[in-house]
């Protein structure tokens, strides 16, 4: 007895052409999603940027990147530190405020009160920094308004103050771009060696 299969069978050029399909498809949703990343990574870098440079301008508050470990493991190194106002009056024992390091007006330092003393000029703060094993040398006068910190994101600093410079805005223009370019040559070359096929 002769056995027939009449069932149509898949042509080993129509399973190329399936293959070659949701090759272009995979690479069409990998452009999507990675686009989608691309844009929040772009997305989050930038309201950083601003938080640190334009936020302050407009807003009752500091931030700065931390770029010591003095203040270890609480703070750690390459920190953003967000800072509000305060009165000198309110500041406690145990607050970490940032000021400019004596003699140097254009250093930060960020280090947490140690100590209130009171002197010839009035009462001043003694600071010092989590990781250091004595308080700082000098006194700060505890007069007028200051910063106090509220909290900090760690390590983001690091990303923030690389993209600020030259090669870093340069890179992250080009690598997101560049890569966003080959996914779509590479789409475009699979569409073009399907249109070439041959029609079953």
């Amino acid at each position: 007895m002769e056995l027939r299969n009449d069932l149509p069978m898949e042509t080993s050029q129509e399973q190329g052409t399936m293959t070659r399909r949701q090759g272009s498809a995979f690479w069409r949703w990998t452009r999507r999603i990675f686009g989608a990343l691309a844009v929040a990574a772009a997305t989050v870098i930038v309201l950083g940027l601003a938080a640190i440079t334009i936020g302050p301008k407009l807003f009752p508050y500091q931030a700065l990147v931390v770029r010591s470990g003095s203040m270890a493991p609480a703070i750690p190194t390459g920190s953003i530190v967000f800072y509000r106002p305060i009165n000198a009056t309110d500041v406690k024992v145990g607050d970490v405020i940032v000021f400019s390091e004596p003699g140097q007006p254009n250093t930060k330092v960020t280090h947490r009160v140690y100590a209130i003393g009171t002197g010839a000029q009035g009462k001043y703060f003694v600071t010092k920094g989590d990781a250091n094993g004595a308080p700082d040398d000098w006194q700060i006068p505890a007069v007028g308004k200051g910063w106090k910190a509220i909290f900090h994101l760690p390590y983001v600093g690091y990303i923030l103050f690389d993209i600020q410079s030259t090669y870093g805005r340069l890179l992250l223009l080009l690598i997101p771009a560049g890569l966003l370019a080959l996914i779509t040559l590479w789409e475009i070359w699979e569409g073009r060696r399907e249109d070439s096929s041959p029609a079953p």
